[in-house]
């Protein structure tokens, strides 16, 4: 009897050792993400550095250290979120500040289009050293709100830097030629003179 149980230990061992479940295989290394561009360029430059750069321009006549005017509008961002601090004073131009530079990279992330429809020209090197200098404005304008000193000059300086970064693209790529259709073409043809 004794030989019996210990057979159907052994056996029972046997069976339950063979029967463990299966072990979880480590999970695959994630691949890189891919950077899709989700909007046109115009949709880009309306959505972010349009309003980031009126947030800096605003600077010209508002002090971001003192409390914001209020506003008789009421319905508007500004006004909704301007009494929380991580959104208004000098927090909004710091931030504004990190959307010119995130700016610079969104738009030379390789498939987006212009409005048009044409191919942005972020192989072009004249496009690739101005979108360089829109990020460096961006750290200044960054470092410049970091500090929290309301100087008239240093921000006649900073928005007039901040215009020229902006308008480096905006000469080449889009106030001309004045044909919409041509906007974003590196070798556009000049509109035809009437």
């Amino acid at each position: 009897m004794k030989r019996l149980y210990g057979v159907i230990v052994v056996v029972a061992f046997a069976a339950f050792g063979c029967n463990r479940p299966a072990e979880t295989p480590a999970p695959a290394a994630s691949a890189a993400p891919t950077y899709t561009p989700h909007g046109t360029l115009l949709q880009v430059m309306r959505a972010i550095p349009f309003p980031a750069s009126n947030i800096i321009f605003d600077m010209q006549s508002n002090d971001p250290g003192k409390p914001a005017k209020p506003s008789d509008s009421g319905g508007n961002a500004s006004s909704q979120y301007g009494g929380i601090a991580a959104y208004a004073g000098w927090n909004a131009v710091e931030n504004a500040g990190v959307a010119i530079q995130e700016t610079a990279n969104l738009i030379m992330i390789p498939g987006r289009k212009c409005g048009n429809g044409q191919p942005v020209p972020n192989d072009q090197e004249d496009f690739k050293k101005w979108a360089a200098a829109l990020q460096e404005v961006g750290a200044e304008v960054t470092k410049f709100a970091q500090a929290k000193t309301y100087n008239e000059d240093a921000i006649l300086d900073l928005t007039g830097k901040v215009s020229d970064a902006c308008s480096n693209c905006h000469m080449k790529y889009r106030e001309t030629p004045k044909q919409p259709d041509d906007r974003c073409m590196v070798n556009a043809a000049p509109a035809a003179a009437k």
